[in-house]
């Protein structure tokens, strides 16, 4: 079976690689830019820059519905919230300067669920061009919830379920 290549890069007159503007785009690579190519046998790779952005972690509050006795939080001697708005806000604002922008991801140690304005903020992630993601224990989960965070074009729902003994995890 053959495999059929994504893309088609050219090799041109002076023997330079070429790889098509989108994937130049896709990879934030900019004219100047300066990657690191490791050959295999029958293969390259192009290593990123280490100023690229893949990822980046917010956590809407540090507030959660559940008291597991396993959670880290339980060592904490800190005040509970949830991220101002003009937090928020300066996020996204520095967010703008990346291309392409990075994943996001709403999660951390509170319960992204809880905070009242989570549709509206993965809402606001999308606006960037960002793929979203959000890690939740599900248990606030309803189904006008649901809608609204599909509506708001979150790409990917990470449900984490843990417990301190076999037959409650069951």
């Amino acid at each position: 079976m053959k495999c059929k290549p994504e893309f088609q890069a050219e090799v041109d007159k002076q023997g330079r690689l070429l790889l098509p503007p989108k994937i130049l785009t896709q990879l934030g690579l900019k004219p100047g830019d300066t990657v690191a190519v490791s050959q295999g046998t029958n293969s390259i790779s192009v290593r990123l820059p280490v100023t690229y952005l893949k990822k980046v972690y917010i956590e809407p509050t540090n507030q959660c519905n559940l008291t597991c006795r396993t959670c880290i939080r339980n060592t904490w001697d800190e005040p509970l919230g949830q991220m101002a708005e003009a937090t928020f806000n300066r996020i996204i604002k520095s967010l703008r300067s990346f291309s392409p922008p990075p994943t996001i991801i709403f999660g951390g140690f509170g319960e992204p669920l809880s905070h009242p304005r989570i549709a509206e903020m993965v809402a606001a992630v999308k606006e960037l061009g960002a793929p979203v993601e959000l890690i939740t224990n599900a248990t606030l989960l309803t189904r006008d919830l649901s809608r609204q965070l599909i509506e708001a074009g979150l790409d990917v729902l990470w449900v984490s379920l843990d417990a301190a003994t076999t037959e409650v995890y069951g």
